[in-house]
């Protein structure tokens, strides 16, 4: 299976890539388990404000110079705050060259809904 099959589940409407989404649920048990590395890629501003404890920030307007290394092996779990733009950017995320790359579903907000805390300031 080649990268970009890796990064992108089947083809969104028209065509259009859309990235593998996977639930709070599951990016919980994997980031405890220390099997992937969270990357947060909204801006400065709205990381500090609200953020999930340990997520690296990389915002988008400086995505490819701010991308934290991924360990081999460890699974590369793309957020923002509803999943929006991680889903407008899939082109531009699959140029990372990530090995096992996902998107958590419903993005921070999903976290919070499904119960699981957060950190501020």
């Amino acid at each position: 299976m080649g990268l970009f099959e890796k990064l992108f589940g089947i083809g969104g409407a028209g065509g259009q890539p859309r990235l593998q989404e996977v639930d709070a649920g599951t990016v919980r048990q994997w980031y405890e388990s220390g099997d992937c590395l969270l990357i947060d890629v909204r801006e400065e501003g709205e990381f500090r404000a609200e953020r999930i404890r340990g997520a690296h920030l990389a915002p988008l307007s400086r995505l490819e110079g701010s991308l934290p290394s991924v360990p081999p092996g460890k699974k590369a779990v793309f957020l923002c705050q509803s999943g929006g733009r991680t889903r407008m950017q899939a082109r531009r995320l699959a140029s990372c060259e990530l090995s096992d790359a996902y998107v958590l579903k419903g993005g921070l907000m999903g976290w919070k809904a499904s119960g699981f805390p957060t950190e501020r300031g």
